[in-house]
Parts: structure tokens; C-alpha cells; sequence
């Protein structure tokens, strides 16, 4: 094992309490939560890390491009604009489901399943488990600087 894999598998345990009631939801496959910049935080254990990281990037792209997409087509006064936060993105193709859910102010959680998860228990559960994402996200430390001068 890598320092790496040691640090996802750190990571991720660290967060497994939010992910699990999640993961317990027949038919959901695997849970990720990433920055907003789309770096992974965690993921769900049996998604292979480099997996893992791709749906963290990609999904980041998905949130900015809606929100891109939806600020054009629904600002009522583009010289005025309101904030028009994502709340859900649900993404349904031949392979599956895909639920995008903002996890505090710089993070997301995506939950991937079958085409036939109970989206109305997903997405409540989505919703306490970003909640309390975004909560523990706020409550960590900033990273310590070098407190170097020059």
C-alpha cells in the first residue's frame, strides 16, 4: 500500500459515518465528495482511487457548466445578476444514475446508482448527508503556512 492509497483509505474512513447511510440505500453504487476546484475528499472504498478522482474532476465541470448554463437562461436582468446556486443535478443515462448535491460552500457529493435507485430516498438522505458533509468540511482547520520571511 502507497502513501497515497494509505492517505485515500485515511480519508475516506474519516468520512465513512457521512457515506454509509448512503451506501446502505439499495442500488446506490458508490458515493464521492470533492472540492469545488474537483479534487477528490473521499469516496466510497470499493471505487478504485483513480476512478474516484475522475468523477470528482468531471463532476466538478458538470456543477460549473449547469450553473453557467442556468445563469444564462434564467437571470432575469443579466446586468443585474442573483445568485443562483446549484441545490441538485440528476443525471440518468443507459449506465445509471448519477445525483450531484452541493456539500457546504466548496464541496459536492455524488451519488452513483442503477437507473432505478429510490430517487426520492437518495435525495433526502443526499441532502441530511451534505448538510453534515458541509458541516465537518467547515470545522476542519486551515492548513498551517510556513511562517518563513525573506
Amino acid at each position: 500500500m502507497t502513501d497515497t492509497d494509505r492517505d485515500t483509505k485515511s480519508s475516506s474512513d474519516d468520512y465513512s459515518m457521512v457515506l454509509q447511510p448512503l451506501l446502505d440505500i439499495p442500488k446506490v453504487r458508490h458515493t464521492v465528495v470533492a472540492s469545488s476546484d474537483g479534487m477528490l475528499v473521499a469516496a466510497s472504498k470499493d471505487l478504485p482511487r483513480d476512478r474516484a478522482e475522475g468523477v470528482a474532476a468531471m463532476s466538478s465541470s458538470v456543477l460549473s457548466a449547469n450553473r453557467a448554463t442556468t445563469n444564462e437562461a434564467l437571470q432575469a436582468d443579466p446586468d443585474h445578476p442573483v445568485d443562483n446556486p446549484v441545490e441538485t443535478i440528476t443525471a440518468i443515462t443507459a449506465l445509471g444514475t448519477l445525483m450531484f448535491m452541493p456539500a457546504g460552500k466548496n464541496a459536492f457529493l455524488v451519488v452513483v446508482g442503477e437507473r432505478d435507485m429510490p430517487m426520492g430516498i437518495v435525495a433526502g438522505t443526499a441532502a441530511r448527508q451534505a448538510r453534515k458533509l458541509g458541516e465537518k468540511l467547515m470545522s476542519v482547520p486551515a492548513r498551517a503556512t510556513s511562517s518563513t520571511q525573506s
